[in-house]
């Protein structure tokens, strides 16, 4: 359906991330590691901003998708996290089906756009996701 929205013009269209919106605030500190991200990546990027760590849903969630976050100006993804930490196949399902599931239950929680020079990004205004991939991505982490 996804090439039928783009030819129809259905796709999902959302309101600006206005400048003055806390959550702008909190992508500021994060812009450069995020635009350089998005200059590696050619796949739809999803923020989400989270207390520990500013998270990047890359792709298609909830159906296909990576997972990557900016924490202290350093950029992090799961498959480094798996070279780091040895993690097992079962513990990287696991989480990645735990991360669907999170996603699922946020689809309809408010989203903004925003651009970072040149790149466009959704940005996801919920708390609840935050808290749920911050928990996720920790748990897997120890």
């Amino acid at each position: 359906m996804g090439i039928f929205d783009k030819i129809f013009g259905s796709s999902k269209t959302y309101a600006p991330l206005e400048p003055t919106h806390p959550i702008a605030k909190k992508l500021d500190d994060v812009r450069q590691p995020l635009k350089d991200l998005a200059g590696t990546i050619k796949d739809s990027l999803e923020i989400v901003p989270a207390d520990s760590a500013t998270y990047v849903f890359i792709g298609k969630p909830p159906k296909q998708f990576g997972v990557a976050w900016v924490q202290k100006g350093e950029v992090f993804n799961l498959k480094s996290l798996v070279n780091e930490k040895g993690l097992s196949n079962t513990k990287l399902k696991d989480a990645t089906k735990e991360l669907t599931i999170a996603y699922e239950r946020s689809q309809n929680e408010e989203r903004f756009l925003t651009k970072i020079d040149d790149y466009s990004f959704v940005v996801a205004a919920s708390q609840t996701l935050a808290q749920d991939v911050d928990r996720i991505i920790q748990t897997v982490s120890n």
